[in-house]
C-alpha cells in the first residue's frame, strides 16, 4: 500500500470494513453517518499511506482512527446543537404581555388625539420629522417653507406635547410603559 498499490489498499479496506463499521455504527446509530465516516477514514489512510508507520497490524491504527472520528463527530454535533440553540433563541420573537400592548395602544391614541389638536401644518411637520425621519432641510424643501419655520413648528409641537404630559401626569405613565415594554422592570 505504501508503494501506491491500489489492490493492496482494496484488500485492507475489505479486511477491516465490517470491524470498523460495527464500531462506528454502535456509537452513531446512523447507517449514512457510519458509511461517511468509514469512507473518510479510508480516504485519510490512502492520503497518508506513505507517512504512516505500522509495526504489526493495521487493526489498532484503524480502530484508533475510528475512535477519534467518533469523538470528533460528537464534538461537532455538540457545537452544532449549541449554535442552533443560540440562533433559535436569538431569532425568537419577543412576546409582550397583552396588558403592555393595550397600554401602548392607549398611549398611542392619547398621543394622536393631542397631535390632532395642533394646527395642520404643525402636525405635518412633526410627523415628517418624527415618524418619517426627515431632516429640517428635507421638510422645508418638501413643504416649500423656510427652515426656521420648520424649527418653529417642531418647537411648538414639542412644547404642546410636553405641557399635555405634565398636565395629565402622563410622563410617569410613559416612563412606566417604556420600562415594561423594554424589560427594565
Amino acid at each position: 500500500m505504501q508503494q501506491d498499490n491500489e489492490q493492496a489498499f482494496a484488500v485492507v479496506a475489505r479486511r477491516y470494513q465490517m470491524q470498523l463499521y460495527r464500531q462506528i455504527y454502535k456509537r452513531l446509530g446512523s447507517e449514512d453517518d457510519t458509511k461517511d465516516m468509514l469512507q473518510n477514514i479510508y480516504i485519510s489512510l490512502w492520503t497518508n499511506r506513505r507517512s504512516i508507520v505500522i509495526a504489526d497490524s493495521l487493526s489498532p491504527y484503524l480502530t484508533r482512527a475510528a475512535h477519534y472520528s467518533i469523538v470528533n463527530e460528537y464534538l461537532f454535533r455538540k457545537k452544532r446543537a449549541g449554535f442552533e440553540e443560540f440562533m433559535a433563541l436569538r431569532d425568537e420573537p419577543i412576546h409582550t404581555p397583552v396588558e403592555d400592548s393595550l397600554v401602548a395602544a392607549d398611549l398611542q391614541q392619547e398621543f394622536e388625539r393631542e397631535l390632532l389638536k395642533m394646527p395642520q401644518m404643525v402636525q405635518e411637520v412633526f410627523r415628517l420629522s418624527r415618524q418619517e425621519g426627515l431632516s429640517i432641510r428635507e421638510i422645508a424643501l418638501q413643504l416649500g417653507i423656510n427652515e426656521q419655520t420648520v424649527r418653529n413648528y417642531l418647537s411648538t409641537a414639542l412644547q404642546s406635547l410636553r405641557a399635555y404630559l405634565k398636565k395629565d401626569n402622563l410622563a410617569f405613565v410613559l416612563a412606566l410603559a417604556s420600562a415594561c415594554w423594554f424589560g427594565d422592570l
